[in-house]
């Protein structure tokens, strides 16, 4: 190989804070949803760790659903909120449903477009990222990202947080699978000459261990690392044991200089 090791570095919440703007984003909507709901006697506190948990709970349940991050609906998480938190109210059903249709759904309109166009906020760097990468340069460095039908997005966090310049290349795919997987590993592989039935020593950091267990599967010499900077994976996955788990940035940057 023409340098020391191949990474492959995910963008968001691996070199960008990008749970900063979903939870600046989350408790906006939590405290906005209580004001209109007062008329109703309905109090929520954004600060309460169950009302965030149960939003992130919902919102997960959606992108299940939904088989991907974004909203086909700007309604789609403030509606889902307004139907588990009337469910607790001691209304009678006929008439939670016939708000629901109505002021609910009026009130979802207005909330869920506020909270949509925070989530457009672009996200800083994680203080200290940059010092990282210029200690990896030697290695062989790619950002691997999906961008879910928009590619400026993407390329606006990389460009605005000034990282384009540490990279050899930039990979983004529409969706990660196994196979866009295997494709950067591929891309990886052909970039530097090495045979297809060559070993050669990869390492993939993302926050997101369902996207190393592929990884691990499609060639399980790659080392895995699985970054959480915030209190845990954005949407609770714990899918594998990874090679090495890191909870912060000093961590990283220690492990970097040891590889």
């Amino acid at each position: 190989m023409k340098k020391r090791n191949a990474i492959i570095w995910d963008l968001d919440s691996t070199l960008i804070d990008t749970n900063k703007v979903f939870e600046t984003a989350q408790k906006n909507l939590i405290n906005n949803l209580s004001t209109q709901l007062l008329e109703l006697g309905i109090h929520l506190d954004s600060e309460d760790k169950k009302e965030m948990d149960l939003l992130k709970r919902i919102d997960y349940e959606g992108i299940k659903i939904r088989g991907h991050t974004g909203y086909d609906s700007a309604t789609q998480l403030p509606l889902s909120l307004l139907v588990a938190y009337l469910e607790k109210s001691d209304y009678p059903v006929d008439y939670k449903a016939a708000w629901l249709a109505n002021k609910g759904l009026e009130i979802a309109k207005i909330e869920g477009s506020k909270y949509v166009n925070e989530l457009e906020k672009i996200p800083d760097k994680f203080e200290g990222i940059e010092e990282i990468l210029e200690s990896s340069k030697d290695n062989y460095n790619i950002v691997f990202t999906e961008y879910f039908g928009d590619k400026d997005k993407q390329y606006k966090k990389i460009l605005k947080n000034d990282l384009e310049k540490y990279f050899d290349n930039i990979i983004m795919t529409e969706k990660k699978d196994k196979f866009s997987i295997l494709s950067a590993m591929e891309y990886i592989r052909l970039e530097n000459g090495i045979k297809a039935n060559e070993e050669f020593p990869i390492i993939y950091i993302e926050d997101r261990s369902k996207y190393l267990e592929m990884a691990k599967s499609i060639y399980p010499k790659c080392y895995t690392v699985n970054v959480l900077f915030g209190e845990k994976e954005i949407f609770g996955e714990s899918f594998a044991v990874v090679d090495k788990t890191i909870t912060s940035v000093k961590e990283l940057k220690k492990f970097i200089q040891s590889i």
